[in-house]
């Protein structure tokens, strides 16, 4: 008699075991979501004695598909191809890390209604151990979490379901739309934050194509996270990358011809990527009686780093037009692949994408940057020398910083009733006014959207992120209201120090850069002063040299006793000056860690010698001054 073999919900790992997060989804099932190349769950790591170590993904991958006709083995090109790019990206913490890679998934056995068979087997699948990213990907906090274009209804038993924007009731509809066009400054803090993602995918693609020699190959919202703290992008999904190299900085593959009139499936691929994203040049050749979707002299099939640029400008095209898209298309709004694969499949609508449809208040640049990015493909667009394309993301990334420096586009035509108005003179004196008006507008908008981000990162503050700290005091300075910039200044001042009960020199440059950029002279002497009150004992050398970097030089006690410090210990003179200042502020109490400082450099006996020859003091004179400031402390 043949035992019955028991099904079991856990998959052994090496020394770990595996279970699915049923307390996470929306049917408490923890199905997170199913792409082209996995289904992906949330999963717990256990320990072989059956603690918790940690949440994880887990991405069941089928371990053979068939594609245009043929079998491919998916074990055997992740194990190829895909783990080794993991393993070789695994140094930027921007990428997804990789845990484990299972094989076998035994007796596991998970019942799935999104598979052709029912349920997910060792028969059919093997799985992939994957970091879980705390937050989103892209497009959920594009369209979910920024712009609340879809939620969650209870549906009763902890079971929710998801609702998509056109099934919103009418009055919903009708106030989320009034909301978004009145509300600009909303819609300028949502620009502010796309083109920081802009900028930080910049960064994690330049590492990959210029450190690694590897293409993505599927960029989209979908594989771009959101971390909930923080808002760092985590690039996933390399399941369709590919390395390049000097020699051939391509990379190539075997699409079969498709048939456009059909529908496209996952046995039946139009194209190398995502329908919407993908290059021209990764969708194969035209079928049946169909007929290819672009115009342009390029190879299919190849695919150079200008693919994946086409991919990014196509990315945040939509999370530009995400509002618009949703709002304006309930097919968009069900299904955004349908959208693509009956409207955009065209030269026209696929290439030089605009933003035409979204909000006026987005800065002309982006359009300009995105417009380039997508740019329809002609002879020579993978030439360094034609500079209608991007070629790499250093230049992308420099036109993104330039766009994020530029004050925001608020009209985009002219007004016909000022046109009709005025003559020449009058146009010019509108236009400028329309000017003022626009930086005044800015500089509001632009101070409320600096001061949210500084009150959102310092509740949760951590000393790695100061570079942010940095970032966001600059934007405070830049754009607060002459009323309002004492208050500002001493919020973030004192903020640099009650963090930590000091200010070391990354912080005192921080405050040295913003007493430049304010202009303001009466702020200078009691900022100085507080630096030097508060300053790190240890750094009093580097922080002195921060304070000579002011544009103007401050009269007060904290700027004297810096440069006595700075004269005395980068520059190597200026002792009888530093003894002198030091014999002033000998019984100060409030400097008394930089009085101490002084003392130290110049207790020595090369110094005393010094010393007593440029004052006429004696050896025990001069000690006993030391002696004194001790006494004093």
């Amino acid at each position: 008699m043949v035992k019955k073999r028991t099904m079991s919900n856990e998959i052994n790992g090496n020394g770990f075991r595996y279970i699915i997060d049923v307390s996470h989804g929306i049917n408490l099932d923890g199905f997170i979501a199913i792409g082209t190349e996995s289904i992906v769950y949330k999963g717990l790591k256990l320990s072989a004695s059956g603690g918790l170590e940690f949440a994880c993904v887990l991405k069941f991958k089928p371990r053979w598909v068939t594609l245009n006709g043929r079998e491919v083995d998916r074990l055997k090109v992740f194990k190829e191809e895909e783990l080794s790019i993991f393993e070789d990206l695994q140094e930027c913490r921007s990428i997804v890390r990789i845990f484990d890679a299972i094989e076998d998934l035994g007796d596991f056995s998970l019942p799935c209604n999104k598979v052709g068979c029912g349920a997910i087997t060792a028969n059919n699948y093997f799985c992939v151990i994957e970091e879980y990213i705390d937050g989103w990907s892209l497009e959920e906090y594009c369209r979910s979490e920024y712009w609340k274009l879809r939620k969650f209804e209870d549906v009763g038993n902890k079971i929710k379901k998801v609702v998509e924007f056109h099934e919103f009731k009418p009055e919903e509809k009708n106030n989320i739309r009034t909301t978004y066009y009145k509300n600009y400054d909303n819609i300028l803090k949502y620009q502010n934050e796309i083109i920081l993602f802009m900028r930080n995918l910049c960064e994690i693609l330049e590492f990959m194509s210029e450190k690694k020699k590897i293409l993505h190959l599927d960029l989209k919202p979908e594989n771009i996270m959101v971390t909930k703290y923080g808002k760092e992008l985590v690039l996933i999904d390399f399941g369709r990358s590919k390395r390049i190299t000097d020699q051939e900085p391509y990379a190539l593959s075997n699409l079969i011809d498709a048939n456009y009139l059909k529908n496209e499936t996952i046995g039946r691929l139009y194209q190398y990527g995502t329908l919407g994203y993908s290059a021209p040049e990764s969708y194969a050749p035209a079928s049946g009686e169909s007929v290819f979707p672009f115009s342009g002299d390029f190879e299919k099939g190849k695919m150079f780093i200008e693919s994946d640029i086409f991919a990014f400008g196509a990315t945040f095209w939509e999370c530009f037009n995400i509002f618009d898209l949703v709002t304006r298309s309930n097919e968009f709004s069900a299904d955004s692949h349908d959208f693509y694969r009956n409207h955009f499949l065209n030269d026209t609508a696929y290439c030089n994408r605009d933003l035409s449809i979204t909000s006026p208040h987005y800065h002309k640049k982006i359009e300009e940057i995105i417009r380039k990015s997508t740019r329809a493909r002609e002879n020579g667009f993978i030439d360094h020398a034609n500079k209608h394309y991007y070629h790499s993301y250093k230049e992308l990334k420099k036109d993104i910083n330039e766009a994020a420096e530029s004050v925001p586009t608020i009209i985009r035509a002219e007004n016909i009733k000022v046109k009709s108005a005025f003559g020449m003179v009058g146009k010019s004196l509108a236009v400028f006014s329309v000017f003022l008006i626009v930086l005044l507008i800015y500089r509001i908008s632009g101070f409320r959207i600096a001061l949210d981000k500084w009150n959102e990162l310092t509740d949760n503050y951590q000393s790695t992120q100061f570079s942010k700290l940095d970032t966001i005091a600059t934007d405070l300075i830049k754009t607060v209201p002459d009323n309002k910039l004492e208050r500002t200044y001493s919020m973030i001042s004192s903020f640099t120090y009650s963090s930590d009960g000091d200010i070391d020199e990354q912080e005192a440059a921080l405050l040295v850069n913003l007493l430049n950029k304010s202009g303001r002279q009466e702020l200078i002497a009691n900022s100085v002063n507080e630096i030097m009150e508060y300053a790190n004992t240890r750094k009093f050398k580097e922080i002195s040299g921060e304070i000579m970097k002011l544009e103007n030089t401050a009269e007060c006690t904290g700027f004297t006793l810096a440069s006595a410090i700075y004269n005395t210990e980068v520059k190597k003179t200026g002792y009888k000056e530093a003894f002198d200042v030091l014999c002033q502020y000998n019984s100060d109490k409030k400097f008394r860690n930089a009085v101490v400082k002084i003392k130290n450099i110049l207790d020595n006996d090369e110094t005393i010698k010094l010393l007593g020859n440029s004052t006429g003091l004696s050896k025990e004179d001069i000690k006993q001054v030391f002696e004194d400031i001790g006494n004093y402390m």
